[in-house]
């Protein structure tokens, strides 16, 4: 199986910012220029994730996904405040190739199968944001959190992963608040248990860093992808650099550069 490498581009007011553990943002840059130069580079897909969209507005997210996509020729993944079959009809006019439901799932689970009649399985990436659950300082499982973060859903991770098992969905983006952006490595442990549990393509966020963990986790069975941005954006590494450490130790990717 080809691997794939994917920035992930959080949209806020509309510019590129980046946090740590969801907070603490710092601007990263213009939306359409980042997008285009991690095209140039070698991604092979694009996320666009508008962290504002799902609290409060999303009207002007298809101004910027139309710009964007006009710019690069890889496939953009796009979610935030997605909660209709309209919205998905108008971000794939806007030239977006795969919807990513966050939030929706989790008050109206019965979207995935409205998206899989109308659309197919493969346009929809099924995203959870997790973070470790402790009673009395004793780690207990990990929650689903909604909106951007900002709220804990109460639902225990395996409920909805057993939901998506048995309703089939096309892939699972899987962020770690805990690790996001600390670029102390992926939570392998929780890694492992999905894989083991869930046989659907798997795409891993939260948490990259050096080199060594990218590989650690591309080396687990159904991790199809991984979601970059801290590394890439501050510029430690290159993502043709990236690939070739990859590719030398094992891993199958995709070399097609602009």
């Amino acid at each position: 199986m080809i691997k794939r490498l994917i920035p992930c581009l959080d949209l806020f007011n509309g510019r590129i910012i980046k946090g740590v553990k969801f907070n603490n943002l710092i601007d990263i840059g213009d939306p359409v220029d980042i997008a285009s130069y991690y095209n140039d580079e070698g991604a092979d897909e694009l996320v666009i994730l508008d962290i504002t969209a799902s609290l409060e507005n999303k009207t002007q997210i298809f101004s910027y996904i139309s710009k964007i996509s006009s710019k690069i020729s890889i496939p953009l993944t796009v979610g935030g405040g997605v909660k209709s079959l309209n919205d998905f009809k108008n971000l794939f006019n806007c030239g977006a190739d795969k919807i990513s439901l966050n939030s929706s799932i989790l008050e109206n689970f019965n979207i995935i199968r409205e998206v899989k009649y109308k659309y197919g399985k493969q346009c929809l990436v099924a995203a959870l944001d997790v973070k470790k659950y402790y009673i009395n300082n004793n780690f207990y499982y990990w929650n689903i959190y909604k909106k951007s973060g900002k709220i804990n859903s109460n639902f225990n991770l395996f409920d909805i992963l057993l939901k998506f098992q048995n309703i089939g969905i096309g892939e699972l983006l899987l962020t770690s608040i805990d690790r996001d952006g600390t670029k102390s490595g992926y939570d392998l442990e929780l890694i492992n248990k999905i894989t083991s549990f869930l046989k659907v393509n798997i795409i891993v966020s939260g948490g990259g860093g050096g080199l060594s963990s990218l590989l650690n986790v591309f080396k687990i069975q159904n991790i199809d992808a991984i979601l970059l941005a801290s590394v890439l954006h501050n510029k430690k590494y290159k993502i043709s650099f990236i690939k070739n450490f990859l590719f030398n130790n094992g891993i199958f990717l995709n070399f097609n550069y602009q």
